[in-house]
């Protein structure tokens, strides 16, 4: 049983909200939360539905504290340091969505009747969506070396976490048994640890560390490399074989086990290309170069050198735990770093204009009407959105299903070439983003249940949100941001509300992805609106713009994705 599921000894008076109308959950939080617009976990537990389920052991204590352990959390203010964490309307959105997910699982598994498990030893919700990935990916083939069973898996998480913080870190990691005898057996290098470690995704708050999912998803990503290793195996012996079978192998007898080149043509993207050379890791290092097709017809034709296919090579982001391998990501800023330098030097040979597929004027302008076309696309159907003058602005009042269809097109937006993101492999600097940005979207559950970025349009009579514009200016010494945001009152007393505050960019590695990207974090100082000035950070309806992946960013629109939580979206046109 659900936050939505039924139960013969439920009390009538039992309230049960469906997971899936976001508009009932954030509904039910506006009830139970305190005047700050926030929830501590005993205010969770206390929620009826939960509350039943827990007293009847249908969720049981353990789980629950997985679910609150994995939202994002707001630290107590200062004037009560020491005091619970706690939620805002967004993950409580997510703590409700995951017990419901529980329940789901139960059913899937078709184990029947009401309790999520058996007893407190049994894995949690965590272990066993890690447990249903790692039975996909392996394909029913059991791996030799790591144990498929999660129960021994919890075991040895136990075995070598940190007492106190619950989590293992890299060094713990690299001293567990499995790991120093497959090192010792040179069975697993350095940089392959490394690699698997960077992209196990690590405790939200914590020092590079990882919880009892990320241990499962590690040994997961563990377990792909060894039946990799294993067919790779296969395929040598049977390669020792075939040449067993002659007398003597020949320079063309080892040309002809090369893997085999790769036709490419103009109508293949980035993407295209790169699936169809990677290797089973999903990477591309100088070897599945060599399987590029109008690459190797530019080498022989010399119209690109070898030198300068090292050099560019060289100067391209690598993927996460290697030093000579590209991901897609790095792949793509290679492609347009090859088609570039054809942009420079083409035009002169009709010839070599003709041969040079990814370098073509053709190519080049038929992939550029394509990202003119889909950034059209999204922003035509945000201004069919917001053309009844009743709604609030930056889609606030939009349903699920016109966001689902406006994620899908940013999704596609995002791998287009356009992109500086893709192009720069995630180097956005500051003079890129200064300037006056007006949002003109975003499917933040925060902003939508707060009606605008302070909440202050609700809460006056007659007054609404009427937009906001994110002014951004950097120098060599202070990055200053500053947020107008319009509150319009229908009596005439419309007004600014103005936050103010600093801002910076860091590079890091996305936490779902594994590909680099650039974090804007925000510090709000100020909140001022007509004489009333007070300090920000004890204004949480800021919080969901405060640390945000830039994930798509040309001369006038940029997206940004929320850190944790990627579905949230905010969309910035520069004014």
């Amino acid at each position: 049983m659900g936050p939505t599921g039924d139960s013969d000894s439920r009390s009538d008076e039992v309230e049960l909200v469906s997971a899936s109308d976001l508009e009932a959950v954030q509904a039910l939080f506006s009830r139970e939360c305190d005047a700050d617009g926030l929830m501590t976990k005993a205010t969770l537990e206390a929620i009826p539905a939960i509350a039943e389920m827990l007293g009847e052991g249908d969720l049981l204590r353990e789980e629950l504290d997985d679910v609150w352990g994995a939202a994002p959390k707001f630290p107590s203010p200062a004037d009560a340091e020491g005091g619970p964490d706690r939620i805002d309307v967004d993950s409580f959105v997510q703590c409700y969505r995951d017990i419901d997910d529980l329940f789901e699982e139960e059913e899937q598994d078709g184990e029947g009747g009401s309790n999520v498990s058996a007893s407190t030893s049994e894995p949690s919700a965590s272990q066993n969506e890690a447990a249903v990935q790692s039975s996909s990916n392996d394909d029913d083939d059991e791996d030799p070396v790591v144990a498929g069973d999660e129960a021994d898996l919890e075991v040895a998480f136990k075995g070598i976490f940190d007492s106190t913080s619950g989590l293992v870190s890299k060094e713990a990691m690299k001293k567990w048994d499995e790991i120093t005898s497959l090192f010792a057996d040179g069975m697993l290098g350095e940089d392959e640890f490394e690699r698997i470690w960077e992209q196990t995704a690590k405790k939200p708050g914590s020092n590079d560390e990882i919880d009892i999912e990320g241990f499962l998803s590690f040994n997961v990503a563990l377990d792909d490399l060894f039946v990799f290793d294993d067919d790779e195996l296969e395929e040598d012996g049977k390669g020792e074989v075939e040449k067993e079978s002659s007398d003597e192998a020949s320079a063309d007898d080892a040309a002809a086990n090369v893997s085999p080149v790769v036709a490419t043509d103009v109508e293949m993207s980035p993407k295209e290309i790169f699936d169809s050379i990677c290797d089973d890791d999903f990477l591309v290092g100088m070897d599945e170069l060599q399987r590029w097709g109008e690459l190797q017809e530019m080498l022989d034709d010399e119209e690109l050198l070898p030198i300068e296919l090292q050099n560019m090579f060289a100067e391209t982001p690598k993927a996460p735990g290697t030093n000579d391998k590209l991901n897609e990501s790095g792949f793509t800023v290679l492609y347009y770093a090859i088609n570039d330098l054809f942009e420079e030097d083409g035009g002169n040979d009709s010839d070599a204009s003709d041969t040079v597929a990814v370098a073509t004027p053709d190519a080049t302008s038929t992939q550029i009407q394509d990202d003119d076309s889909l950034k059209e696309e999204l922003l035509d159907y945000i201004a069919t959105l917001s053309r009844d003058p009743d709604l609030l602005p930056c889609g606030l009042d939009s349903t699920e299903r016109e966001q689902e269809r406006l994620l899908d097109i940013v999704a596609d937006l995002e791998e287009q070439r356009s992109n500086m993101v893709i192009k720069r492999g995630g180097d956005i600097q500051p003079e890129d983003l200064t300037g006056d940005w007006d949002l003109i979207f975003t499917t933040s559950s925060t902003m939508k249940f707060n009606q605008g970025l302070s909440g202050l349009g609700g809460s006056f009579p007659n007054g609404k949100f009427g937009g906001v514009v994110q002014k951004l200016q950097a120098s060599k010494w202070t990055s200053d941001i500053e947020y107008k945001e319009r509150i319009e009152v229908l009596a005439g007393a419309s007004f600014d509300v103005t936050v103010t505050g600093d801002w910076k960019l860091k590079g890091t590695v996305n936490l779902f992805t594994g590909e680099p990207t650039t974090v804007m974090a925000i510090e709000p100082d100020k909140v001022k609106y007509g004489p009333t000035s007070t300090r920000a950070d004890h204004w949480k309806t800021l919080g969901p713009l405060n640390l945000l992946d830039i994930t798509y960013l040309d001369d006038d629109l940029r997206v940004m994705r929320g850190n944790t939580a990627v579905n949230t979206i905010f969309i910035f046109r520069r004014c």
